[in-house]
């Protein structure tokens, strides 16, 4: 009888195919946060909050995507440490941002749109030299 049980679930395993037993959708917030971590990678990009962050949630950095099947696009609002070169500084975070989307989500990025909302004082470990 263990046979025949265990021949049923081998033609049954056997017949299914695995691209059938089911999906995985990546939700806009999953996006947001991909792209949250790469732009805080950015030398010279920093996390910032807003004095009323609480009221109106506009912390730094803040993301806005927009996933159509396996396209993107994204929208990011960053804190730019002072004396940095801003041009450079978005070039540089809208490439590790499409890196992220591309290697690590899998979709193509059809644009990324980096603005520097805000200013900061440098961070300390950069004033030491």
């Amino acid at each position: 009888m263990a046979e025949t049980g265990a021949a049923v679930v081998d033609e049954a395993a056997a017949v299914t195919d695995p691209g059938d037993r089911g999906s995985l959708q990546v939700r806009d917030r999953a996006i947001e946060h991909l792209v949250e971590a790469a732009v805080l990678t950015t030398p010279g990009v920093r996390r910032h909050g807003r004095a009323l962050s609480n009221l109106v949630g506009h912390d730094l950095p803040r993301v806005d995507a927009v996933v159509a099947g396996d396209h993107v696009r994204t929208a990011v609002q960053v804190a730019a440490e002072w004396g940095r070169p801003l041009a450079a500084l978005s070039a540089d975070a809208r490439g590790r941002i499409t890196t992220a989307l591309r290697d690590h989500a899998g979709l193509a990025v059809d644009g990324v749109t980096v603005h520097v909302a805000a200013i900061v004082p440098p961070s300390a470990e950069r004033k030491v030299r």
